[in-house]
């Protein structure tokens, strides 16, 4: 299957097993570098969908406030998940590169991941027909 960064389903369907990834890796481990790492990318993934599906021009970058920022311009209601994305890209900072602090990192990933939940149903809810990616089998 071929995908198309300009397809919302394809990054939908690409950050859910990332988003299963960090599951994994938090039972196996407990809340680990690794699994905030795979968390932090599954929100990026899931945001930059919604955005592409909404007409945004795709942007490299990491950094969840900035994407939400993005997001709320398009839909007030994602204001409410500020707090989430801060504290997930600051964490994930911190532990990308060697010289963060790590004490904290993961420390509260059990309700970072209900939040997630929240936000990817509503990110799902605006895109009712998400299903297999239209340019691929």
């Amino acid at each position: 299957m071929k995908t198309d960064e300009t397809n919302p389903n394809d990054w939908f369907l690409l950050t859910r097993e990332r988003l299963d990834a960090a599951d994994a890796v938090r039972n196996a481990c407990g809340a680990c570098n690794s699994s905030v790492e795979l968390l932090q990318e599954s929100v990026e993934r899931y945001l930059k969908g919604f955005l592409i599906g909404k007409g945004w021009p795709l942007q490299r970058i990491h950094n969840l406030s900035t994407l939400l920022d993005a997001v709320i311009q398009r839909d007030s209601r994602f204001k409410s998940f500020a707090d989430l994305c801060e504290g997930l890209t600051a964490q994930f900072w911190e532990q990308h590169y060697p010289g963060g602090d790590l004490g904290e990192v993961g420390a509260d990933y059990d309700d970072l991941r209900q939040q997630v939940d929240k936000m990817i149903a509503m990110i799902l809810a605006a895109f009712p027909t998400v299903g297999p990616s239209a340019s691929g089998a």
